[in-house]
């Protein structure tokens, strides 16, 4: 089953958060949550599998950083390779046949020219490394997420389309000003979703947001420009900090009171991103007729 199939059969169950979830298991902030692929294995197979337990279709590789260019930082850069073959065979294990996986792409986190001074050249070469190493190592399609810059999203996706056949799903971050749903950069939504879809993504849409609520409305937005499926992977609400420690205050079953929203704007994946449990899949879920 591939992902196209599977969204034709019926509505597709993401994941949810990994980075806040290894940070309860002793993540430190700021440390590198890609490296724990091969420092902490087992930690990131335990979050897999509690997702693909909690009824999720697809798992998402812990590679969001994964890139040469943010890598760099922490001194890993040439490691970018090792990570992800790594994270994606920790993906495929605790999938066990039972789910697909996504090769968790990232923004390099490098500010484009001319607003900053990165080459896009630059940006290009590096996606294409991750594009031809995911595809190498067996993952079912590409999730390129949490985009802010449309012209980085561009090439990301043009870099996974070269390297690879597998199906593309991609979605940016938005927020809410005078003149509707909009990234960092200043891109509409509908603007986003269709410019994503022209550059060969399959599926286009939203992570990051506040909440089930927001993601409606931005899924509103983007339903006017986008001509291919749509996917919605919110937050568990706006975080804030109690006792020195940030909590996100969306419950399980408020995310899954949001569920029909969404379908009946006609998203076709729902997920879960920072704050979320595998409580809040299985909610969501159920909300599915799961």
């Amino acid at each position: 089953m591939n992902l196209v199939e599977l969204g034709r059969r019926s509505p597709i169950l993401g994941d949810g958060a990994m980075g806040t979830m290894l940070q309860e298991r002793g993540l430190k902030i700021g440390r590198c949550p890609d490296v724990m692929n091969l420092e902490e294995p087992g930690l990131v197979g335990e979050v897999h599998r509690a997702y693909r337990e909690a009824g999720s279709d697809y798992l998402e590789t812990n590679t969001f950083g994964a890139n040469r260019l943010k890598l760099a930082a922490q001194g890993l850069g040439p490691r970018f390779e090792e990570i992800i073959r790594r994270g994606v065979d920790l993906a495929r294990d605790a999938a066990a046949g039972t789910c697909l996986v996504a090769g968790s792409v990232g923004p390099t986190g490098c500010l484009l020219e001319p607003y900053g001074d990165t080459p896009k050249e630059k940006v290009r070469d590096a996606f294409a490394e991750v594009a031809r190493v995911m595809d190498a190592a067996g993952i079912d399609f590409f999730l390129i997420e949490t985009m802010t810059d449309m012209n980085e999203a561009l090439l990301a996706i043009a870099a996974a389309r070269e390297a690879s056949q597998r199906p593309i799903a991609a979605t940016a971050v938005f927020a809410k000003g005078a003149k509707g749903f909009r990234t960092m950069m200043g891109t509409p939504a509908d603007q986003a979703g269709a410019a994503m879809a022209a550059a060969g993504a399959d599926v286009v849409g939203t992570n990051c947001c506040s909440g089930t609520g927001e993601a409606a409305g931005i899924m509103q937005a983007m339903i006017a420009g986008s001509p291919v499926a749509l996917l919605a992977q919110p937050n568990a609400g706006l975080p804030r900090m109690e006792a020195g420690k940030l909590v996100y205050p969306e419950t399980p079953s408020a995310m899954a009171a949001g569920v029909p929203g969404l379908l009946e704007l006609g998203v076709r994946m729902i997920g879960g991103c920072c704050g979320t449990t595998p409580a809040h899949i299985r909610a969501m879920g159920a909300a599915l007729g799961r």
